[in-house]
């Protein structure tokens, strides 16, 4: 059993997700060559203002710290990106400055911000060969956000619940550690009945507490009942309680054997966890997940997934659509309170409906098995019903040709999607991360 102190400790401080340790914030250094190309007088090439050969004029120190810090203020003004922190600038004056850089520079260090006095070629070598982006005075916002993407996926970890392979997404990938040596993400596979020895720990009044906290957001309660309500309750207790102790904000379960074993699902409780930062995807589908965890570092904003219709009749498509048909919907993407249904008409579980926000615009984005592909698609939400069976249907609008969506695609049937148009920042995560980016 989980110890019970530990558990009651956490219940109490759990109202507020834990942001001290933010994820995905991008850290620029700032390097700043103070060493002319000539070393006696003005040579062959440079500024049209320089009239003859004069000797070269000795900067000080107190002049170059002065040029960083202009350097860094019109990068800040041209970014302004709340996800950039700026490091102090170093101040390369001579030579030998150039062997402090491994002390000055950490593994936690994204990209170098340089500019110089004049020409620097090989001193812009030199700072290459460390591996990390070079920005010369300003860059793009895509770019920026790539870099995030890049740095949230390594300060990520997922938990992966139940059995292997997933029952409905079975190609995987199922070696979790490569796809740690691919994106640096983290993981634990935790098994169905670990899972339901915490969700049996947790007491009948905290449970409670969290479902009177949810009221708010229910317009209506149709089948389920207050055991299935406060059994989903523990459901979301218990993931965060996981995700807590194993530093994760990300979380799919294999659903099949979940509700073998008793009949719960976790829907609701992952539509709540995606608007507290914490990434769900369903049915164990892990390109989903990752895919999921992509959209929501570029964007900065909550994620769905489910199944993907792009043709008429395929998970209720109609002649020109898109569609995505599950059970999730964070509230954050709603503009309605919450239908509380069960779970596909089957009288047992707790699904939720809204109407989805309509006329954001969106993207979508899947993953290959083999880690090196994507697909994008951007859009239009045009809208949502309830389907019955899966509880959400939405509704989207390709920007492109639709009928050219099977081209492009890869992954499992499943797709995420998040509001906004995110093409030109996945195109540069692309090139970061070496995948290849399929899109309309």
């Amino acid at each position: 059993m989980v110890r019970h102190h530990k558990l009651i400790y956490f219940l109490t401080r759990i109202t507020k997700w834990d942001k001290m340790m933010k994820r995905g914030i991008v850290r620029i250094k700032p390097i700043y060559i103070g060493i002319y190309h000539y070393q006696y007088v003005y040579g062959s090439v440079c500024s049209p203002d320089v009239k003859g050969t004069p000797p070269i004029r000795k900067i000080t120190l107190e002049e170059l710290k002065k040029r960083a810090e202009e350097m860094v203020e019109r990068f800040k003004k041209h970014v302004d990106i709340d996800f950039i922190q700026i490091d102090e600038p170093f101040i390369i004056k001579k030579h030998k400055d150039f062997r402090k850089l491994p002390k000055v520079l950490n593994y936690d260090v994204d990209a170098l911000l340089v500019n110089s006095i004049g020409a620097t070629p090989l001193e812009l070598y030199t700072l290459s060969t460390y591996g990390l982006p070079i920005i010369e005075r300003y860059t793009t916002r895509a770019f920026l956000r790539a870099l995030r993407v890049k740095k949230f996926l390594k300060e990520s970890k997922f938990l992966y619940i139940g059995e292997i392979p997933s029952f409905s997404a079975p190609n995987g990938p199922w070696d979790f550690f490569r796809i740690q040596r691919r994106f640096g993400i983290r993981f634990r596979h935790i098994e169905t009945n670990e899972f339901f020895r915490i969700f049996d720990s947790i007491p009948d009044d905290e449970a409670r507490k969290v479902l009177e906290e949810w009221r708010k957001d229910f317009a209506k309660v149709v089948e389920p009942s207050e055991k299935d309500l406060l059994d989903v309750a523990r459901v979301y207790l218990a993931l965060r309680y996981l995700c807590e102790r194993e530093d994760a904000n990300a979380v799919t379960i294999n659903c099949g054997r979940f509700t073998e074993e008793r009949p719960i699902v976790p829907c609701l409780a992952f539509s709540k966890l995606i608007d507290e930062g914490i990434i769900c995807g369903c049915e164990g589908d892990i390109t989903a997940l990752l895919s999921a965890l992509i959209l929501h570092a570029v964007s900065g904003q909550p994620v769905l997934m489910g199944n993907f219709g792009y043709k008429p009749g395929m998970f209720e498509a109609r002649e020109g659509e898109l569609t995505i048909e599950h059970d999730v919907l964070p509230l954050s993407m709603a503009s309605t309170k919450y239908i509380v249904r069960d779970y596909h008409g089957r009288r047992f579980g707790v699904t939720a409906y809204a109407d989805i926000k309509r006329g954001q615009p969106m993207t979508l984005l899947n993953m290959s098995s083999n880690l090196n592909e994507i697909t994008v698609i951007e859009g239009t939400i045009k809208g949502s019903e309830d389907g019955g069976h899966c509880r959400v249907i939405i509704r989207m609008e390709a920007k492109g040709d639709v009928k050219r969506v099977p081209e492009i695609l890869v992954g499992s049937q499943h797709i995420s999607m998040t509001f906004g148009h995110w093409l030109d920042a996945l195109l540069e995560v692309g090139k970061l991360l070496d995948l290849k980016v399929h899109h309309l």
